[in-house]
């Protein structure tokens, strides 16, 4: 992959990547470092005479997420060992739906939870998915499915209504 070809990469997957990162961490600060870390990462990768895909680079980001998750929790565990400190930009308390969402998802297992954000949060299509999992758009479709069901039981949904806000849209 030439220069030219590095730049056309950068610039098809850019924002998905930044996206992608930005819904993984909430912060568009951080999602922005995330997102030029792992394109150095793939500068340094392309320049070793490595082809790049979309699956590569998105396997790299969720390395890059991980590590940002593992730096956060060295800072939390500091901050807890310090003692508590005044925080005067606290962030705006949650909407109830999106915290009953947010911990049914972290109940979840990592698979299922990647497989989830990458069909509606990310808003990837089961082909894309499937580029980037290495399988084929039905098995995706099939994961999507169970970990839908999963995602169902976690947050005990009865109402099928509630069940259409939650999944209301097929991966296409």
């Amino acid at each position: 992959m030439d220069d030219e070809r590095f730049v056309a990469f950068y610039t098809r997957h850019y924002r998905l990547i930044l996206t992608v990162a930005h819904q993984r961490l909430g912060g568009l600060g951080d999602a922005e470092d995330v997102t030029a870390e792992v394109f150095r990462i793939a500068w340094a990768h392309h320049a070793g005479g490595h082809d790049l895909t979309l699956a590569w680079v998105y396997a790299t980001l969720r390395n890059v997420v991980g590590n940002e998750y593992r730096r956060r929790g060295r800072v939390t565990a500091l901050v807890d060992k310090l003692g508590p400190m005044q925080d005067l930009a606290a962030a705006p308390v949650a909407v109830d739906d999106q915290l009953t969402v947010h911990a049914a998802m972290e109940a979840l297992a990592e698979p299922d939870r990647d497989l989830l954000r990458m069909a509606y949060w990310e808003d990837l299509s089961a082909p894309e998915i499937a580029q980037i999992l290495g399988c084929t758009p039905t098995a995706v479709r099939i994961r999507l499915t169970r970990a839908r069901g999963r995602l169902k039981k976690q947050l005990s949904i009865d109402d099928p209504e509630e069940e259409v806000r939650l999944h209301g849209r097929p991966v296409r």
